[in-house]
This record gives C-alpha cells, structure tokens and sequence, in this order.
C-alpha cells in the first residue's frame, strides 16, 4: 500500500472518530453505538497501519485473498449491527405499547371522576 494512501486513510479514520466523539456529546448517537464505531475504525486504523496483518490473518484463516476476508468480516458485522437494531426496535414497541395502555387507563380513569 502506498504511504500517501496510508496517511490519506489515517486522517480519514481520525476524521471519523472525530465526528463520533461530537456526535456522542452531541446526544446525536448513543454511547453504545458510539463505541462500536469505535471500536472498528480502530481496528481498521490498525489494519491500515499494518497491511501485513490482514494477509496473514487471511492465510491462517484459509482464505484465498485477504479481500475475501474483509468483506465477510464486513457482511458478519452488519448482519450483527441489524440484529442488534431489531432488538432495541422490538424493546421500543413493547414499551411504547406499554405506555399507550397506562395512558389510556389514565384517561379513563379521569373521565369516570
């Protein structure tokens, strides 16, 4: 890899990282979220710094091409990612639905006094 596209992508992951931490003061991310970028734009930083250590990784793992690693390294983290979205949407239904009944007993309950 070239040093001028490593110091590109070096600047572009501080970049990033920059623009999380501001969104999590912010309150525009939640802190979950926000550490599971993180968390992987400092692995990437890692594997752009070391570019060595995709391919060997990639060999011991059996892979043919690194490139095949990182994209089903990638697929795995957003099926994760969607995963965990489903859940937390699932949980806000439910207590969405919870409130919409404790309203509407309120409201009866109001209007029989």
């Amino acid at each position: 890899m070239d040093v001028k596209l490593r110091i590109f992508l070096i600047f572009l992951l501080f970049l990033g990282m920059i623009m999380i931490f501001k969104m999590i003061k912010g309150k525009k991310l939640a802190m979950k979220y926000g550490m599971y970028l993180t968390i992987v734009l400092i692995l990437l930083l890692i594997l752009v710094i070391f570019p060595n250590i995709i391919e060997n990784i990639a060999t011991w793992l059996g892979f043919k091409e690194a490139p095949n690693m990182l994209f089903l390294l990638a697929i795995f983290l957003l099926f994760y990612m969607v995963f965990r979205l489903y859940t937390n949407i699932s949980k806000l239904q439910e207590m969405n639905k919870t409130l919409i009944q404790e309203l509407s007993i309120l409201k009866n309950e109001l209007k029989k006094k």
